[in-house]
Formats: C-alpha cells, sequence, structure tokens
C-alpha cells in the first residue's frame, strides 16, 4: 500500500496544498508550526475520519472558511482508491470513495493502514470483522 497523493484545501493552515508521494520513504521537513504535522493528520483522517488530536471538524477548518476538503489517492493491491473527507462547520463531514458518497464512515475502514507516530506516543489502528476501527495498540515513546 502507498499514498500517492494528499491534496489539501482550506485544511488547517494549508490554503490550498498538493503533494506527491514516492515509493520508499518520504520524508516531510520544515521549521516550526509551518504544518507537517497537519500534513499526517490528514493521513490520519483519510484512514479513520478522525482526529489523532481529538479535534472537531470545524478546528480542522482553516480561519475565515466554512469548509476544507481533503483528497488522498492510495494504491493498494494495484488498486487505486480516492478517499474524500469535506469537514464542515456546521454540518457533518462528507465522505466519498472513489467519487461515491459513503452513508457510514466505517465504509472506509481498513482501506488506508497506518501506524500513527506523534510526539509522545504512536496509535496503531486495525479494521475489526464488525467493520469499525480498532485501536490495535498503543505506546509511549520516551523522550530523549
Amino acid at each position: 500500500m502507498i499514498i500517492k497523493s494528499i491534496q489539501l484545501h482550506n485544511f488547517r493552515n494549508y490554503e490550498d496544498l498538493s503533494i506527491d508521494f514516492t515509493e520508499g520513504t518520504n520524508i516531510l521537513y520544515g521549521e516550526n508550526a509551518q504544518g507537517k504535522t497537519n500534513i499526517l493528520e490528514a493521513a490520519n483522517l483519510s484512514s479513520t475520519t478522525k482526529s489523532h488530536k481529538g479535534s472537531k471538524d470545524k478546528e480542522m477548518i482553516r480561519f475565515g472558511q466554512e469548509e476544507a476538503h481533503i483528497k488522498t489517492i492510495i494504491e493498494k493491491k494495484q488498486t487505486l482508491y480516492e478517499i474524500d473527507l469535506h469537514l464542515k462547520k456546521q454540518k457533518n463531514k462528507g465522505i466519498a470513495l472513489n467519487r461515491i458518497p459513503l452513508k457510514k464512515a466505517s465504509e472506509i475502514y481498513g482501506i488506508l493502514n497506518l501506524i500513527f507516530f506523534f510526539s509522545g506516543g504512536f496509535i496503531h489502528y486495525q479494521k475489526r470483522s464488525g467493520g469499525t476501527p480498532e485501536i490495535y495498540g498503543r505506546g509511549i515513546m520516551p523522550d530523549g
């Protein structure tokens, strides 16, 4: 499985961002508070429809805007998947898979499997047989 690209519109500090990834290791680097973690958060949202920070949808929308859009292209077992998330201040988020609107967020679980590392720990999500994500593992990473 590989994340081919992520496109952000009015998400966190990004007005517009389009980033392509290559097979192998991709490194995001830059000054503090420039949005590296926001890109990772967008990937996490595309996997789980939730923020690792526990943020509400309206908190992830760029200041002064009413909605945000995340589009993630994934290649898994030689099949392309397009996950679209529309975050809205006043309504529930909209989710589409390959341009088909989904009724339940659980319909995308298992397409993008990830282990999300963040300052001080990690979360590993895995799809359960019932369709809902289960936190498979949680860990605390020591400083230094």
